[in-house]
């Protein structure tokens, strides 16, 4: 349970220059280690704080699509990312309705990457970021390595194939992006 001096904490920290966003904050369902119901309640007092703060979230949901689009939907002025994306075409269309970004990680150059290569074409580049997770999801041919930010550029290569671009053009775009949002 948070009370609230921990919650006076949170907000006098969210006031310093250097901090740009709320996350990474969210739902993981992939390991059940924290009950659902306490995840959501973390997950809604986070989005309360952002919107109290007017800052951007950065949301980590792995497994919980469904509970992690019904509370981004019960607070339509908190904007984000979905970072290391991992939903479907739809609910990425979903999220740039609502003016979200999605975040690609090393995982769109991946063989098997059917469902973020279709969520990359389905959207906007305007509404797209590229990122690392660090130290996971680096990009083919690194693989199961540590992953770093000199990896970007894979995912610039394979977005721009995706999307019919130079990779200079992505890495513009992409790079105006993140300062829009941040």
């Amino acid at each position: 349970e948070v009370n609230e001096e921990v919650l006076e904490e949170f907000r006098k920290l969210c006031r310093h220059e250097k901090v740009k966003a709320i996350g990474e904050i969210g739902l993981d369902y992939h390991y059940e280690d924290i009950p659902r119901e306490i995840q959501k309640k973390a997950f809604r007092m986070q989005m309360e704080l952002a919107k109290e703060v007017n800052l951007p979230v950065i949301i980590h949901e792995r497994d919980a699509h469904e509970d992690g689009m019904k509370i981004v939907t019960e607070f339509p002025q908190v904007k984000g990312v979905f970072h290391c994306f991992s939903g479907a075409k739809e609910m990425a269309k979903w999220l740039v309705k609502r003016d979200w970004m999605v975040g690609f990680t090393g995982v769109l150059t991946f063989k098997n990457a059917r469902k973020a290569i279709e969520a990359a074409q389905a959207i906007p580049i305007e509404n797209i970021v590229i990122e690392t997770d660090c130290p996971f999801m680096a990009p083919e041919p690194y693989r199961g390595r540590r992953n770093y930010p000199g990896y970007l550029g894979r995912m610039a290569d394979k977005l721009a194939e995706i999307k019919g671009l130079t990779r200079e053009e992505v890495e513009h775009i992409t790079t105006q992006n993140a300062k829009r949002l941040y």
